[in-house]
């Protein structure tokens, strides 16, 4: 487009092939050097335009592979993660982040460990404990189509998960909001809290995040039949991957 800037120029003509389809999501953009010879212009300005097209929502990058077309983001129904309906409908074969994902048309995985540590002020504060008393963690990272989507990091009161699958790495595939119900402990309500941050660098590591790409910090307090908090769930979403969804009742 005459009398544009050169990096507007240059974003306008990718985002024209993303939108008409030549680039299609997944599709990897020529290099920066390959940018810049393609318009005689610096490294510099490309990185200006791509910096417009990564705000869009348009592009992101890997760690060590480039900028590619951005993949629609996962619809991630919080309202919905534990839901009760949804595990009985799946008859113990998935949990709901499985059928989140499967419904997407991806296919679902988690790598798991389990630790018992000392409770922190924020989680103590939730479980209702004192402190620096142990909370048994199991801390996971969730995969879609083997790209890592997000992480989730549930912490639990030793004396009621001790002895259970909670304790176990291994997968859990009717999902670990069953296995309390299985101990008696039905949750039956969440509380919620939600931030905007950017990630650790352990964070970027592990979900394999471009820097400047900011996260939400989901923290949920789960409550038995007698509101007695069982769970802290702390996930950790990319903010290029996910949009929150919540269906909240008007009554």
């Amino acid at each position: 487009m005459p009398g544009l800037p050169p990096h507007k120029r240059i974003a306008e003509d990718v985002r024209e092939a993303i939108t008409t389809g030549e680039y299609r999501p997944g599709h990897q953009l020529p290099s920066g050097n390959a940018l810049a010879r393609r318009y005689e212009v610096s490294r510099q300005t490309v990185h200006k335009a791509i910096g417009l097209l990564r705000s869009e929502g348009l592009v992101i990058g890997r760690q060590g592979a480039g900028w590619f077309v951005a993949e629609p983001r996962m619809r991630y129904w919080a309202s919905q993660t534990g839901s009760r309906a949804k595990r009985l409908e799946a008859d113990r074969r998935h949990n709901t982040f499985t059928q989140q994902v499967e419904a997407q048309g991806k296919t679902a995985r988690q790598e798991s460990t389990v630790e018992q540590v000392p409770a922190d002020d924020e989680i103590a504060a939730r479980l209702r404990i004192q402190p620096g008393q142990p909370v048994a963690v199991r801390r996971r990272v969730m995969f879609a189509d083997d790209e890592p989507l997000q992480l989730g990091i549930s912490h639990y009161p030793v004396n009621i998960v001790i002895y259970s699958k909670i304790m176990d790495p291994a997968g859990i595939v009717e999902g670990t909001d069953q296995v309390l119900e299985d101990l008696g402990h039905v949750p039956t309500r969440y509380e919620d809290e939600i931030t905007c941050r950017m990630p650790t660098e352990e964070e970027a590591a592990a979900l394999r995040l471009f820097t400047g790409t900011p996260v939400h910090r989901l923290l949920r307090t789960t409550y038995d039949q007698n509101d007695l908090p069982v769970e802290v769930y702390v996930a950790i979403l990319p903010g290029d991957r996910h949009v929150l969804i919540y269906d909240v009742s008007a009554e």
